[in-house]
């Protein structure tokens, strides 16, 4: 078994495992349409990609988040920076929700481990929901992520 984080706003808490977000808006490995669950190796990246795509608001204001972690079976094929196309690091993701669009319509493995293109020593861990063994991931734990204010620049 292998372990994840993913870190929700408060309000989603109780739905930390749903792919409903990433099936409605698409993000950089996904196109709208086909839900994934967005996943990181460490509690440590899954806070720099948090804040990273935080609304720019005050510390004050800022939402409460949660880190859940993450049980599932240790089914994640890796991608090195080297195996990574040009383009991995591109703002623009017309391009990147495309490049895994064969495991997005067949899903032979549960998850890939790409590299972060925030930190790229680090992986995020994408798990497909469509695969059989989706149905053994599971949250073990919840816990208030504190976010120190040092971290926060508005």
């Amino acid at each position: 078994m292998a372990v994840v984080y993913r870190i929700v706003r408060e309000k989603f808490k109780d739905s930390a495992l749903s792919v409903e977000g990433s099936r409605l808006f698409g993000a950089r490995w996904n196109p709208k349409g086909i839900g994934v669950l967005y996943a990181t190796s460490t509690p440590e990246l899954g806070l720099v990609e948090t804040l990273a795509h935080a609304p720019g608001v005050r510390y004050e204001d800022l939402p409460k988040y949660w880190l859940s972690t993450i049980q599932m079976p240790d089914q994640i094929r890796y991608y090195t920076r080297s195996e990574m196309p040009d383009f991995w690091q591109d703002r623009n993701y017309d391009r990147t929700q495309y490049w895994l669009k064969d495991w997005l319509i067949n899903p032979d493995v549960l998850a890939v481990g790409l590299p972060s293109v925030i930190v790229p020593f680090s992986f995020n861990i994408i798990i497909h929901p469509q695969h059989p063994d989706f149905e053994a991931v599971s949250l073990i734990s919840q816990e208030r992520i504190p976010i120190d204010r040092r971290l926060w620049k508005a």
